[in-house]
């Protein structure tokens, strides 16, 4: 498979009072962590990732200045939408294929994940990753998480996804109102229709049937992939991630 370039989303403010006062900064990618901003060590994880070819940081402009801007090879500032994000990268990464979009708050990301997932991952115009329930309590046993259930199992997504800059590009209108919809139960439920929202809080949709539902929705192929990395599915979003997430770093 050919390289692909990446992108990491970097903007935004930390909304959750509690992990503000405890992380000291109000970006939540400059969370310091062991030393570095939390989204150096995912600017490291990339550019170590021999499936990388480019990455592409966007989020305030300041970021060009500091050190882990500079490991990027480019820094565009963010928009107010993130539909408007992917697109502003997509028009940069014009020779791209396939782009691999990570949120910043993913410290624990390791260039073998990256690799792993990218090697194998479908060929589809969108690929999300999850990561079984089994495999996440193998080594975060005390962490809360949210799981969703399919018949294949349980699993956690990721704040990661790699897809083809066309399919954006040919359907941002449609995926504008998914980015827009998702914290909307209503909303999601008008979406992808009565039927499919109740098998799903059920569990009784296999992955092949929600690809399926999900591919002829949005009229693109969409497909699932199941990774054994449970660092594609940590992010920081809790003040008790910071010294779990500093403790995995140490000695990297």
């Amino acid at each position: 498979m050919a390289r692909v370039d990446a992108v990491v989303i970097a903007g935004g403010t930390i909304s959750n009072p509690e992990l503000r006062s405890a992380a000291g900064v109000d970006c939540k990618s400059l969370i310091p962590l062991n030393g570095k901003p939390m989204v150096q060590w995912v600017v490291e994880a990339l550019k170590s990732a021999q499936t990388i070819s480019s990455v592409v940081l966007i989020g305030p402009p300041a970021l060009a200045g500091m050190q882990f801007g500079r490991l990027a090879d480019q820094v565009l500032a963010e928009e107010t939408h993130e539909v408007d994000n992917l697109m502003k990268a997509a028009d940069v990464l014009t020779a791209a294929e396939r782009i691999l979009m990570v949120s910043s708050d993913m410290p624990l990301l390791t260039a073998e994940a990256v690799d792993e997932f990218i090697l194998n991952a479908p060929d589809a115009d969108v690929v999300y990753p999850a990561v079984p329930k089994e495999d996440i309590l193998a080594q975060f046993p005390d962490r809360q998480w949210v799981f969703v259930k399919a018949r294949e199992g349980e699993f956690t997504g990721s704040s990661a996804v790699m897809f083809r800059p066309e399919a954006f590009r040919n359907h941002q209108d449609t995926l504008r109102k998914v980015f827009d919809s998702r914290r909307s139960v209503p909303e999601l439920v008008k979406m992808w229709g009565v039927g499919f929202a109740l098998k799903f809080a059920l569990g009784q949709l296999s992955i092949s049937d929600a690809e399926r539902h999900i591919s002829e929705v949005l009229s693109i192929n969409g497909r699932a992939y199941i990774s054994r990395y449970p660092e594609l599915a940590f992010d920081v979003d809790k003040a008790s991630d910071i010294p779990l997430a500093e403790e995995r770093l140490r000695g990297r």
